[in-house]
């Protein structure tokens, strides 16, 4: 594979996937014309991002992954007896549901099967019923939402799910000595499955979540929003004392308007922020100076899915290839599209090309269960999302006048251990990941 140096541990695997390349041309000519996929068979992956809305920074970077990930299985296979290649057929789904619906019917109806994406939670809950219906494998990067972690579905996600995140950024709250969190957040699935998740574990930790507010995900004006939250912290603040009170954020990048609307208000820049997945590493965000300086006034520390230290070898390449092609750094949200691509590629060769969607699933699952990529080991529960996972925590600094994100903390999921990190190690780039 070039450009990519492979660890000793990825050779048995990828042996693996050339063997089952191999030995897959006995069933398929010996299969009927209505099961077997001729020779010289193009096999398309639909690949549904955000590409121009809402967190297309990580949409730009997952298209990014899922190219050079076709590009890097179709090399190893070149030449297999099965005589198969895969392509990739991205949509734009602009970070909403209907949308992602209309472009994964459009898909379908081009006779793709093996689906990545969507981004939000919002729009994997949109699409599930689609999926199930016409037996197509979805596999998310980046859903999170505790309603969707449903075992049997035909939705698969390579992220730890939000009750994991939860217990992440509560750890690193309640260490600050945050003990009243007022949390507002966009009032989709995956964001409101953040908060029910924050609720349930820092209360579990001895602390209190107030009652908050949830803004419509169409919200383009923030004033009223801003308005309530600072009624709401100011409350808090007289009960329980500043040093005490936090806010916790979950939203996608209208976070920028959202910070704009509350620059005014001095009660909420007088306390600390915390943020989710859905802006770490937003481009929008550093993008604008008013936001970005609320955003270093309150420090607000987002955690996000972290790559392994193990799988470096595998992730750095990976991560300087992408960032040739986007101008950005990925994160580990982008880099497990290019693990999906590999698990799809190896599940599907091994089902012998078949349509049969319980196979299919079989095979991935059992794919998922042995394949160490870019994001380190892809082991997935019994709802099909991924079962290990640790966190980075991100935040905003300045660099010379100029905003910037770095890694801040470190948040270990198996050991429930906090890593704050020394201010010289801190990094911009995947290549400081713990």
């Amino acid at each position: 594979m070039p450009n990519i140096r492979l660890p000793r541990r990825m050779w048995p695997m990828l042996t693996a996937l050339a063997a089952l390349a191999g030995i897959a041309l006995t069933p398929l000519t010996a299969c009927t014309e209505s099961t077997a996929p001729p020779r010289g068979r193009v096999v398309l992956l639909g690949g549904l991002f955000d590409l121009t809305g809402n967190w297309s920074t990580l949409g730009e970077a997952s298209k990014a992954a899922m190219e050079l990930a076709v590009e890097d299985v179709n090399q190893y296979l070149a030449g297999n007896a099965a005589d198969l290649e895969f392509a990739a057929a991205v949509e734009n789904t602009r970070l909403d549901p209907d949308t992602a619906l209309q472009k994964a019917q459009a898909l379908r109806a081009r006779g793709i099967q093996l689906l990545i994406g969507p981004q939000s939670s919002a729009e994997v809950a949109r699409l599930k019923p689609f999926v199930d219906a016409n037996g197509l494998l979805l596999v998310s990067q980046s859903s999170t939402a505790g309603s969707l972690a449903i075992a049997g579905d035909n939705v698969f996600r390579f992220t730890p799910t939000d009750s994991m995140e939860g217990v992440a950024i509560s750890a690193l709250m309640w260490d600050d000595g945050v003990r009243v969190v007022v949390p507002v957040w966009r009032d989709d699935p995956g964001n409101a499955g953040l908060v029910t998740a924050v609720r349930a574990r820092f209360a579990a930790l001895g602390g209190t979540v107030l009652e908050g507010l949830a803004y419509d995900a169409h919200t383009t004006d923030f004033t009223a929003t801003a308005d309530n939250l600072a009624d709401q912290v100011d409350a808090a603040i007289r009960q329980h004392g500043r040093g005490a009170v936090a806010v916790y954020l979950a939203a996608f990048d209208e976070v920028v308007a959202l910070f704009g609307a509350a620059t005014p208000h001095p009660i909420l820049g007088s306390v600390a922020w915390y943020g989710s997945d859905g802006v770490a590493n937003s481009a929008a965000l550093v993008g604008d100076r008013t936001a970005s300086e609320f955003a270093v006034r309150v420090g607000y520390p987002s955690p996000a899915f972290a790559v392994e230290e193990g799988a470096r070898d595998i992730w750095q390449p990976l991560a300087e290839r992408i960032r040739a092609r986007t101008g950005r750094d990925p994160d580990a949200y982008a880099l497990t599209v290019y693990d999906a691509v590999w698990v799809i590629a190896r599940g599907y060769v091994a089902s012998g090309a078949t349509s049969d969607i319980e196979k299919l699933k079989h095979a991935f699952t059992t794919a998922a269960s042995t394949h160490y990529g870019a994001t380190g080991w892809c082991v997935l529960n019994a709802a099909g999302d991924r079962k290990y996972g640790d966190f980075a925590y991100w935040a905003i600094r300045m660099d010379g006048g100029a905003p910037h994100w770095e890694r801040v903390a470190h948040y270990e999921s198996r050991t429930g251990r906090l890593v704050r990190l020394p201010a010289p190690t801190q990094t911009t780039s995947l290549r400081g990941e713990p």
